[in-house]
């Protein structure tokens, strides 16, 4: 049935309730692999930053959020692997999984409410109308 697990994963409690299920997912149906999927947006400077090495810093701050989520999986007993992306992502949530033929996308939703989806989005929103495959949220 859902052989891959596509998991998007940005630390907050809603996507940390997202893996849970998906690891329990995982293994009521005999997965053979949960993928943990992080997108840090790309976000505008408005000043240039000298003397960082802004990339390490956010690869430091993406294994700090990863860490509890591979440690997780690994005691769950499910093959898994994790990957971080940079970009929208409701977009490279969707392609990869359409690109790697996942069975299914499992994500948490922040439920911003009504106002604020229709003026900001919703990652939620657009991975569920633009996927191939089903989507739990």
């Amino acid at each position: 049935m859902y052989k891959k697990i596509l998991v998007a994963f940005d630390g907050s409690k809603p996507s940390v309730h997202a893996l849970k299920h998906g690891a329990d997912l995982a293994k009521i149906v005999d997965s053979e692999l949960v993928t943990v999927l992080h997108i840090n947006q790309d976000l505008p400077l408005q000043e240039p930053v000298l003397n960082i090495d802004l990339e390490k810093l956010i690869d430091e701050e993406d294994q700090k959020l990863l860490s509890p989520a591979v440690q997780f999986l690994s005691k769950s007993n499910v093959g898994y692997e994790v990957h971080t992306f940079h970009g929208d992502p409701s977009n490279i949530i969707t392609s990869y999984a359409e690109r790697e033929h996942y069975d299914v996308i499992i994500r948490g939703n922040t439920g911003k409410g009504v106002i604020k989806e229709a003026l900001l989005g919703s990652v939620s929103h657009k991975v569920a109308h633009s996927a191939d495959c089903p989507v739990i949220l």
